[in-house]
């Protein structure tokens, strides 16, 4: 039974937006803790755009098998899109060659607060339910 709800694919999807965020909220504050460090290129997590190809079906890579024994390439399973870990070497702002914008640091900073805020309070909402449930019995 618990798992039934548990490994639904909106539970699933809101803990790896969790990790998503953690993840994203180290990086920027390395980003921050390294604003004045020279040549200390930012971090960037890529995920969104990733997990946005596979819900719409435009994963780049499809294979097709004209025998048994050839490897499947198939469409990437939701579960296994991961987070990408992106050093931006393109842009260099300052003479120090150090590319950190603290304005754009924390403005992510303060964005990615709020995803998790909002991916926290719907996991907790699921549990709530779960918790009612629980606790009622079914009674009305």
């Amino acid at each position: 039974m618990f798992s039934e709800i548990t490994g639904t694919s909106t539970f699933n999807l809101l803990g790896k937006g969790l990790e998503v965020s953690a993840l994203r909220n180290r990086a920027i504050a390395n980003n921050i803790a390294n604003v004045n460090t020279p040549r200390f290129k930012r971090q960037i997590i890529t995920f969104e755009d990733e997990m946005a190809k596979v819900f719409d079906g435009k994963v780049e890579l499809v294979g097709k098998r004209l025998d048994d024994r050839h490897i499947p390439i198939e469409q990437i399973n939701y579960m296994d899109v991961r987070p990408t870990t992106i050093t931006d070497r393109a842009h260099v702002m300052r003479n120090d060659k150090n590319n950190v914008d603290i304005d754009v640091e924390m403005s992510d900073l303060a964005k990615n607060t709020m995803t998790y805020q909002v991916t926290s309070s719907r996991l907790a909402a699921l549990f709530a339910d779960i918790n009612d449930v629980i606790t009622r019995g079914g009674r009305a």
